[in-house]
């Protein structure tokens, strides 16, 4: 065949063959491997799906519940105080004296100044969106 004797033509053929042969066990057992490694990492992920679903038992919702009660009643009194007589005090930074150049003659104190109406301090916008964006977003996660 091509001039080839027929014990080199045998001989081509059965170390293609055998070179094909391990290339394909090589693969297969690639695959074998992959399919552990996957099937171990689904394993690993399942156990700790149930582990964060154990950490949902009532206790830890009920600790939850009074971080967000607390949070809210803080925020709904420093709303409601007003309209109950109570008077906010609110700190206010007063400075005195001069700069000149480099040299610095100011004085800084904190005084407190009591205000009547409804006060809103800075955090309270923040600490309510925070709040209801932990609800909605446990909301949208949840599986149905």
């Amino acid at each position: 065949m091509f001039g080839f004797p027929l014990e080199v033509v045998t001989l081509l053929a059965s170390t293609l063959g055998g070179a094909f042969m391990k290339l394909w066990t090589e693969s297969r057992a690639d695959i074998q491997e992959e399919r552990m490694y996957n099937s171990n990492n689904f394993e690993a992920y399942e156990k700790s799906m149930g582990r964060a679903a154990g950490l949902n038992k009532p206790k830890d919702m009920s600790m939850k519940k009074l971080l967000v009660v607390s949070v809210m009643g803080m925020a709904f009194f420093i709303l409601l105080a007003p309209l109950f007589g109570l008077q906010t005090q609110v700190p206010v930074e007063v400075t005195d004296g001069f700069k000149f150049l480099f040299l610095d003659f100011t004085t800084t104190v904190t005084e407190y100044i009591e205000l009547t109406g409804v006060v809103t301090p800075d955090w309270l916008g923040h600490a309510i969106l925070s709040v209801f964006g932990l609800y909605f977003g446990q909301s949208i996660a949840r599986r149905r």
